[in-house]
């Protein structure tokens, strides 16, 4: 294939998987957005390689966009609740001590134990949804009574059994890269910007209504 015809093909597969979409699902973890921020609450997330990175996206995103008025030049009065997003892949050196010190398997849950309860939603990002490290902080998770809320690919792994709230994102690739074991896997972390965008666009909508 030329350059041009695989940009089309990337293209193409992408579009396929928004029509296909988990809309429903969506508007589950939407529901449990606004319960969290409404009790005062705080989001966890966590994700592994790229995702990760893209969490400090939702860091920002989360923490100040809803959070501001419509034309970005002020912030809303210091009444208005604010939204407490917490990434767990944020910091370098208590990832690498808590690798260090307990395992890579235990380095989320460590680093969430501690401080997770029941007025908290924690989000996982895992392609397979079977990520040790995901699926292990998932379980603290719920057993603190958090709500949960996972994004996967494929079948959903541990993550669909785990989460209140497991949206998995439909089909499959043949484009360079996103084959065999990372089946789909650009179209997924494509997807993940999408549920940031979606939920901050959500909740900016409700916290405008109420201010």
């Amino acid at each position: 294939m030329s350059s041009a015809e695989l940009i089309r093909l990337y293209l193409a597969e992408q579009q396929k998987v928004m029509e296909n979409f988990p809309v429903e699902q969506l508007d589950q973890v939407a529901a449990m957005l606004f319960e969290t921020y409404d009790s005062g609450g705080t989001v966890y997330a966590m994700a592994n390689g790229g995702n990760a990175g893209t969490l400090d996206h939702f860091l920002c995103d989360f923490t100040h966009h809803p959070f501001v008025s419509e034309d970005k030049s002020r912030p809303l009065p210091a009444g208005v609740r604010r939204l407490r997003f917490v990434s767990l892949c944020g910091s370098p050196s208590e990832l690498t001590g808590l690798v260090n010190d307990l395992g890579p398997d235990e380095m989320f849950a460590a680093s969430l134990a501690p401080f997770v309860g029941g007025r908290d939603l924690v989000m996982a990002f895992s392609g397979s949804g079977n990520s040790p490290n995901v699926v292990r902080a998932l379980t603290v998770a719920r057993d603190a009574g958090a709500r949960t809320f996972a994004m996967t690919k494929g079948n959903g792994g541990r993550c669909r059994e785990l989460a209140d709230v497991c949206l998995v994102v439909l089909g499959t690739s043949a484009f360079p890269g996103q084959t065999g074991a990372n089946d789909n896997n650009f179209h997924f972390e494509d997807m993940a910007l999408s549920v940031n965008h979606i939920l901050v666009g959500l909740l900016k909508a409700r916290v405008g209504a109420a201010a």
